[in-house]
């Protein structure tokens, strides 16, 4: 299983990089992705237009996450041969909606499960915790020693489990039915939905997707937030420059990579779709 995994993320990265046209094209795209969600956070509602420039870019945010998930799925997902750009943005362009339709039971279920757990955590915040009540008898002692904290066992099964439904599970299973929805049509993925679920958490697809979250999500994070200080300016902006470089290049190449290395471990179902017009 471990050969099989490896040697479909080293395949992945061969096939993405050789074709350089529409990972260039990509990047451009989730460029601009970056800077509508700069300018959504930045602008501030203190006029009208900044308020109607609001409400544009809250729009065009999430059309671009979509046509670039369109792009990534239908550019490098086709095992048998590249895609070239201008097919490409015509496949994204025409059919980024598919992709919200198929993901949108996804956010549903995102949207209960963040609901569902603050509403758990505020009820844990409310009930006093038995586990910190000093006892009358070890009352005296705190004046010896700070007690050690002892560990919020709900509150980490708790963090686990949100971190697990948001970063593992829905994610995962996103990148299963885009990848069908590209290679197969909309339909036939959402015909197939109970079959991508079951095989988008079998242990190659976890194990790879794990290896990829390193690279697009762990690795970014400690290059952007653990820095060095440096009492240089110019140096300490020339290293701020590489850094968010390196994060933008390694979130963009750990995904697609992720996203093609999974798709080489699910072939193209044997079903034909003819004719679909979804």
């Amino acid at each position: 299983m471990l050969t099989e995994t490896f040697s479909s993320i080293v395949t992945a990265v061969r096939r993405v990089f050789a074709n350089w046209p529409a990972l260039l094209l990509v990047a451009i795209v989730y460029l601009g992705l970056l800077v509508t969600l700069y300018f959504f956070v930045a602008v501030r509602e203190a006029s009208v237009a900044q308020v109607v420039l609001t409400f544009v870019l809250a729009l065009v945010a999430p059309i671009l996450f979509f046509v670039l998930q369109a792009m990534i799925a239908s550019g490098f997902a086709d095992t048998a041969q590249p895609v070239s750009a201008g097919l490409l943005v015509k496949r994204s362009l025409t059919g980024f909606w598919k992709f919200i339709v198929v993901t949108l039971p996804l956010i549903a279920l995102a949207i209960l499960i963040i609901y569902l757990l603050a509403k758990y955590q505020s009820h844990l915040a409310s009930v006093p915790d038995s586990a910190t009540q000093l006892h009358p008898m070890a009352a005296s002692s705190r004046t010896h020693a700070t007690a050690r904290a002892p560990i919020n066992w709900k509150g980490a099964a708790l963090s686990t489990v949100r971190y697990l439904a948001l970063g593992l599970i829905l994610p995962l299973a996103a990148i299963h039915l885009w990848v069908a929805t590209a290679r197969d049509g909309l339909i036939a993925a959402l015909k197939r939905t109970g079959q991508l679920l079951a095989g988008a958490f079998a242990p190659q697809s976890v194990l790879i997707y794990v290896v990829g979250f390193l690279i697009f999500a762990v690795v970014p994070y400690f290059l952007l937030f653990r820095t060095t200080p440096n009492k240089h300016a110019w140096l300490e902006i020339i290293l701020l420059g590489l850094r968010v470089a390196a994060v933008f290049a390694l979130t963009l190449l750990g995904w697609v990579i992720t996203v093609k290395a999974i798709a080489l471990l699910n072939p193209k179902s044997p079903e034909p779709v003819a004719n679909e017009a979804a």
